[in-house]
């Protein structure tokens, strides 16, 4: 998607997002848009529901099903997974001339604010080299006692576009440190007037020192080499002119990931957890994963046949993992019984090989096929299967979009799932590979600002963890059903953005949802001066009350209870944007209900959001 400022510098800037599975780039929108321009944080902008500790940059879960991360090899990056800057969701950009972004936000009272900077560069060596850079530093008190988080991303990418030579690299460090205060000890805190003036003196449930950091170094290196012949093509004035059409690309991919986790209390915790193995150990508990993944293709290129396009690749996928584990020694002596602690780091590997057959090009009927499977390793068996077709057409004056999608795939649960020693809990599993089927479709009108899409997935085997926040495996199906509705109304003016979402699980104890999770925007949009466009409005989230998924600080995991329920409190913000030609500014009085409505505003168990509080936000675009 192209986006400029004026006339100048219209369609100097493209972004996009690398697609590992087809090894391409999907175009998205650079970050220029300045409509909503006040839920560009990582929590509004993750899904409309979301668990999190109240404060920007902690462990966060969204609430909604389909917007969840799949737990990979290293289950401690989900918690943190929205604020990674990582090849999943890193944007690539190609600009006629150097393009760079800062970006500040603050928010929240005056002690207790919360502070994000960030900065883009991008920029263009020729036609077909571009390099760039962003930094990213989030620092926030939060409202609540012990609450304060630190972020901080860096990332070095390049991309190359050649005619038969692409390559796209990325270097990115990503750096998270969150307190941990287990929560308010009481909700009476939110309501009773006698209580709730000072948020920063609500009692908590660890007064300690326990903190979090998580560590994300991940280098990425695709690169692929095409050969094919020069054909032959009428431009409008009818002069022959040769381009290269390619008939088989040799691609490489390498993909380095070391992240490692650690929770540290340098006083042991009294009260909260149900164990402590030894009060007089080491309080760090550490975690890791280095990961090096080797991708080799081989791809038909669609383009060559004009009369029967598809194309359809082949690949071998090898991985090399060193996990880093807590080991404990038990020396018994006569009188006593200590404990030693050790690290061990145990290498595994695996090797999986697969194949697609997809048709990528043109807008009436595009369609992928991927089947997937491991035949070395511990994951030996793991297997997916997945397919996506979608359908592009008018219909009188409309566009109608149809997509449809669907996957069966068999995993082989994290080794931390399966064995794990911390200074509160332990654990030594053997659990069956989770078998997952799923089907799901979209239909919309862009035209009309209409999109419909439902979603029903079967998982076999699920892990989760129970009440006492240890991994179990359940020995059945869970079902869950997903309807997703978006409807946004423009008169005049005035607009009015819908989304509603509908979900069922067959078990709610396994996997409990929201039944309903809403969220409204009305505001006021126009232009003054001709150059000033201004957004006023306010929108409001609510999801239906249900027994929300506790937050864990030793294992940084959400485990499931059923003590207390969270949810029919609604959540509205006004606010007001401003965009004059590359300035974009923004002012949100986040939570203003809680100034006129009683409730208990938990995000979930122990945890509650900010109370009322004035943010604002300002971001300055470059193109010289």
């Amino acid at each position: 998607m192209l986006c400029g400022q004026n006339n100048k510098v219209t369609l100097s800037v493209k972004s996009w997002k690398y697609n590992d599975t087809e090894a391409r780039n999907d175009s998205v929108a650079p970050d220029t848009v300045h409509i909503n321009f006040q839920d560009i944080n990582n929590v509004d902008s993750w899904s409309i529901a979301n668990s999190f500790n109240g404060n920007l940059g902690s462990p966060l879960q969204s609430k909604l099903y389909i917007a969840r991360q799949a737990v990979g090899d290293f289950i401690f990056t989900a918690p943190y997974y929205p604020y990674l800057d990582i090849i999943d969701n890193h944007k690539f950009y190609n600009t006629h001339t150097p393009f760079s972004s800062l970006k500040y936000l603050s928010g929240g009272t005056l002690y207790h604010r919360e502070n994000e900077i960030s900065f883009l560069f991008a920029a263009n060596v020729n036609k077909k080299l571009n390099f760039g850079t962003t930094l990213d530093y989030l620092y926030s008190t939060g409202e609540y006692a012990r609450q304060g988080t630190k972020r901080f991303t860096a990332t070095f990418f390049g991309t190359y576009q050649g005619e038969r030579y692409n390559a796209t690299m990325l270097v990115a460090h990503n750096n998270l440190n969150n307190k941990e205060n287990g929560g308010l000890v009481d909700a009476k805190y939110l309501i009773d007037p006698l209580h709730g003036y000072y948020p920063e003196k609500f009692p908590i449930r660890i007064n300690s020192d326990a903190q979090s950091t998580y560590n994300h170094l991940q280098f990425f290196y695709a690169h692929q080499y095409s050969l094919g012949i020069m054909r032959q093509k009428r431009d409008t004035t009818d002069s022959v002119k040769f381009e290269f059409v390619p008939v088989t690309k040799f691609g490489h991919t390498l993909k380095i990931d070391n992240m490692s986790k650690r929770y540290f209390e340098n006083t042991p915790v009294a009260g909260f957890y149900r164990q402590t193995i030894d009060p007089y150990l080491s309080k760090g508990d550490t975690a890791g994963l280095l990961n090096i993944s080797n991708k080799i293709s081989i791809r038909l290129a669609e383009e060559y046949n004009r009369f029967m396009k598809f194309g359809f690749a082949v690949y071998a996928e090898n991985e090399i993992q060193r996990f880093t584990f807590r080991e404990r020694d038990v020396l018994a002596f006569t009188d006593t019984t200590m404990y030693r602690d050790t690290v061990s780091n145990p290498l595994k590997s695996n090797t999986k090989i697969g194949a697609i057959l997809s048709k990528e090009q043109g807008q009436g009927f595009t369609y992928q096929i991927l089947g997937e499977i491991a035949l070395l390793g511990y994951k030996l068996g793991d297997f997916r299967l997945n397919a996506d077709l979608a359908s592009r057409f008018r219909v009188w004056r409309d566009t109608i979009s149809l997509q449809a999608n669907g996957f069966i795939r068999s995993d082989e649960p994290s080794l931390f799932l399966q064995r794990y020693i911390s200074n509160h809990f332990s654990w030594e599993n053997n659990f069956s590979k989770i078998y997952r089927t799923n089907i799901g479709g979209t239909f919309s009108i862009p035209t009309r600002l209409f999109s419909a899409a439902v979603s029903i997935e079967n998982v076999s085997n699920s892990v989760y963890f129970d009440s006492l926040a240890l991994p179990v495996q359940h020995n059945g199906n869970v079902q869950i059903l997903s309807f997703d509705l978006k409807q946004d109304f423009h008169l005049w003016k005035f607009a009015l953005e819908n989304n509603i979402v509908y979900q069922v699980s067959s078990n709610s104890e396994v996997m409990p949802l929201p039944t309903l999770a809403l969220y409204h925007n009305l505001y006021f949009h126009d232009k003054w001066f001709k150059v000033l466009s201004v957004q006023v409005g306010v929108d409001l989230r609510y999801h239906t009350a249900y027994y929300v998924p506790e937050y864990m600080p030793a294992t940084g995991q959400f485990f499931n209870q059923q003590e207390m329920k969270v949810g029919n409190y609604p959540v509205m913000n006004v606010y007001a944007n401003l965009h004059l030609k590359r300035v974009r500014f923004f002012v949100k009085y986040y939570h203003i209900n809680q100034l006129f409505m009683e409730g208990v505003y938990y995000s979930m168990p122990h945890y509650p959001i900010a109370p009322a509080i004035l943010k604002m936000g300002l971001t300055w675009n470059f193109y010289d």
